[in-house]
């Protein structure tokens, strides 16, 4: 009997998964509202392509706000010293400076926004 080798027995079949289609989408889809489930989702797919897009076109954005918010925030100060008696050009000079740096920093917060790094929350 010392001469006898011992083959291992046969291994046990897998078990077959049987997938339940109620628990994968409970899973998947959030409990709640189907109508806020759908928008989360269509948030999700359509974020990355809108950043990616908006990121793009940054630069020449940025550059246009700039081009027109700094000659207008010197020619400001210049009627704001030379002409103080006209106010319409004061206003004038001071509103589209402003909407033009508003312009460029709304721009920037919804990059952040949309960031697929959250980069709202780490700043």
């Amino acid at each position: 009997m010392s001469n006898v080798i011992k083959f291992p027995k046969p291994k046990r079949s897998l078990r077959v998964l049987v997938l339940d289609a109620d628990k994968i989408k409970a899973a998947i889809i959030p409990k709640g509202s189907t109508v806020k489930a759908t928008f989360a989702w269509l948030f999700l797919i359509v974020r990355l392509p809108v950043f990616f897009v908006m990121y793009w076109l940054r630069l020449p954005v940025i550059f246009v706000c700039n081009l027109v918010s700094i000659p207008m925030l010197i020619a400001w100060l210049f009627v704001l010293y030379a002409f103080p008696d006209k106010p319409a050009m004061v206003w004038g000079f001071g509103i589209i400076s402003f909407v033009a740096f508003l312009i460029a920093w709304t721009y920037d917060f919804m990059l952040m926004a949309l960031s697929p790094q959250d980069m709202i929350r780490t700043i």
